[in-house]
């Protein structure tokens, strides 16, 4: 019998992923636990690991840390951070410090997901990003163990981070401090409006995953995007923004593999004229053929056998 068929936590079965996702998209988890007990999450990711089956997404496990909450740690030399629980939803965090006179964390007032999902992608927008906030973060890991991991031991890059590559093993972040400072309510909640109006402007409100593509360097992906005319293009349900070609939205009955089709169908013309490899920016997980994802990867990757 395998270890998680032995699992005393009340994890539940074959939960469609969707109603999690910001683009409502994904099919059902094998097993899926969302939860505020470190002990209950510890034991399944340790019996996920037994069994061989830590990433293997949809056919896989999927846990979910649902602690909310922050709290104001004053720092030597008047600093202060804010310890927020990896369930607390970024945007929301923004703009309730703005309000309390805490200031530095506007940008993120416009980014969808949670704490924790920031922090493991380096979130960012209008040229801010977790990186350049994050003091440090709890994990936890298959033992149970809480372990706190500064920010340069998650070497993070553009939208990357040691946690988005899987190499600290199976661990789920549990809460994360940030630097904040002193700001005016008034000045801080103005600065998130004009951020905000900037957004609705230029990017979608439909359902999305924010950018698809990773900006290549001294380019636009949605810049690309647009100069081969697949504006509006749809397959299924999904569509390439008329707005913004660097976002994928649900028009209401798009699947992953509608989305798919999209994102290959972006890097494939572009690549035939311009020359430019778009890569992902979010990340595709599930039982998906290898060959798919070898193909997201690149020109050279997608020839290999």
């Amino acid at each position: 019998m395998s270890a998680l068929a032995c699992l005393e936590v009340d994890a539940a079965e074959q939960v469609p992923l969707g109603r999690y996702t910001s683009l409502r998209v994904g099919g059902p988890a094998r097993r899926f636990l969302s939860s505020t007990d470190l002990a209950a999450l510890a034991r399944l990711l340790d019996a996920a690991h037994e069994d061989g089956v830590p990433d293997d997404g949809y056919d896989g496990v999927v846990v979910r840390y649902t602690g909310l909450g922050h709290t104001i740690e004053a720092e030597p030399g008047d600093r202060l951070l804010v310890r927020a629980a990896a369930g607390v939803n970024v945007s929301n965090l923004a703009r309730r410090l703005a309000h309390e006179g805490l200031g530095g964390l506007e940008w993120a007032a416009t980014v969808p997901g949670t704490v924790g999902g920031a922090v493991v992608n380096n979130a960012g927008a209008f040229g801010g990003c977790i990186a350049d906030h994050l003091v440090d973060a709890e994990i936890v890991g298959t033992d149970g163990a809480v372990r706190t991991v500064g920010a340069a031991d998650l070497e993070y890059a553009y939208r990357a981070s040691v946690l988005k590559r899987g190499a600290l093993g199976s661990v789920v972040v549990r809460s994360a401090r940030l630097r904040v400072h002193r700001a005016e309510p008034v000045r801080a909640t103005a600065r998130i409006a004009e951020l905000q109006n900037q957004r609705t402007a230029t990017q979608p409100r439909q359902l999305s995953a924010g950018s698809i593509f990773a900006n290549p360097p001294g380019d636009y992906a949605g810049r690309l995007i647009e100069a081969v005319g697949l504006k509006g293009e749809r397959r299924g349900g999904a569509e390439i923004s008329a707005l913004h070609a660097n976002f994928i939205v649900n028009t209401g009955s798009a699947t992953a593999r509608d989305v798919l089709a999209l994102m290959r169908l972006a890097q494939d013309t572009v690549w035939e004229r311009h020359g430019v490899w778009l890569r992902p920016e979010v990340q595709l997980v599930g039982a998906w053929d290898p060959r798919e994802l070898a193909a997201l990867a690149g020109p050279a990757e997608r020839a290999s056998p």
